[in-house]
């Protein structure tokens, strides 16, 4: 399959790249291996019990982005949580999906030509045009590329198909490091003790954030919390049973439960956010016609992700390449 832009990573860079190109008349494609879109803009459905375990809200301090919301809060995608200390504004207001965060990724997919559990492992520039071969066996072509995973995924992905040693800005794309990161999903038979609005971030400890999803407006069967720790016990726990490293979660986060636990599930991350993000909105190499844009960049955060895309898109709209088509 040939489009004019192929695009890596069907998170919400990539997925607001793609759209982006859609309205200006440029043919793309998303690859990823994941089984479902979103990335880290994740909702974990179980049975009855539905749970966010990755990003569990999202802001608003970019006029640009607050423009994309608006369109989301009209289509019913989205609503507010709470402001932060009562002030409303710019910056302040948290917002979440309406029925999880993942349903914003599941809305924009079904206006795009999405491929998941499409895992690409290796590429070819050719004559000016991409090569895309997945694990499978499949093959995609392209002008251009965006990669939109994790920078260290992207980089590897160059270096095991011999071509990072031509990309400018190589070594400060290697430069980014991620931390891991590691979720417990909490069943709970009542109510939980987090107090209103629902969320706790904690400072001391191996909790770094929780969150009661039913006082998000995730409608479950019981009380589902998520727990998620701080980033030295991810790495100490990374290869621990769950069993183990869940437990101990939930013993930490005990006082604020206030329910007996009657299930828990763990999950991991290992790109759970950037620890030094890039200073730009993204990165193209207009010689080897590839982008970078995603997480990585501005401040690791669902809006800097998001307007990375858009404006890595934006930026391949107005190149000559594609001036006029």
């Amino acid at each position: 399959m040939h489009r004019q832009v192929g695009i890596i990573g069907s998170g919400i860079a990539g997925l607001l790249c793609a759209s982006t190109l859609n309205e200006a008349g440029i043919s793309c494609f998303v690859l990823d291996k994941g089984r479902g879109p979103g990335g880290r803009m994740a909702t974990r459905y179980r049975g009855a019990f539905k749970w966010d375990h990755g990003a569990q809200y999202f802001t608003l301090q970019d006029e640009r982005f607050q423009s994309i919301v608006i369109e989301w809060e009209r289509l019913g995608l989205v609503q507010k949580w709470f402001d932060l200390k009562g002030v409303e504004g710019m910056g302040s207001t948290r917002y979440v999906g309406t029925d999880g965060i993942n349903s914003i990724a599941q809305y924009l997919k079904k206006s795009l030509e999405v491929f998941q559990e499409t895992r690409v492992d290796h590429l070819f520039y050719e004559n000016t045009i991409w090569h895309l071969e997945t694990e499978k066996g499949a093959r995609f072509t392209c002008d251009e590329l965006v990669c939109t995973q994790p920078i260290p995924q992207g980089i590897s992905l160059l270096k095991s198909s011999g071509l990072f040693e031509g990309l400018s800005d190589g070594a400060l794309l290697d430069s980014v490091r991620y931390e891991k990161g590691l979720s417990t999903l909490v069943v709970l038979a009542g109510a939980s003790a987090i107090a209103e609005p629902g969320c706790l971030r904690l400072k001391d400890g191996i909790i770094a954030w929780m969150a009661d999803n039913s006082k998000k407006g995730l409608t479950s069967e019981h009380t589902c919390v998520t727990l998620q720790a701080q980033p030295d016990f991810a790495k100490e726990h990374w290869n621990s049973l769950d069993a183990v490293r869940g437990s101990l979660m939930i013993e930490a986060a005990k006082a604020y439960l206030g329910s007996e636990v009657t299930d828990f599930h763990c999950h991991r991350w290992g790109y759970a956010f950037a620890k030094n993000p890039i200073k730009a909105t993204h990165i193209r190499d207009g010689a080897l016609a590839i982008s970078f844009a995603g997480d990585g960049f501005g401040k690791s955060r669902v809006e800097s992700a998001a307007l990375s895309g858009v404006l890595a898109a934006e930026e391949i709209i107005q190149s000559n390449k594609f001036l006029g088509s």
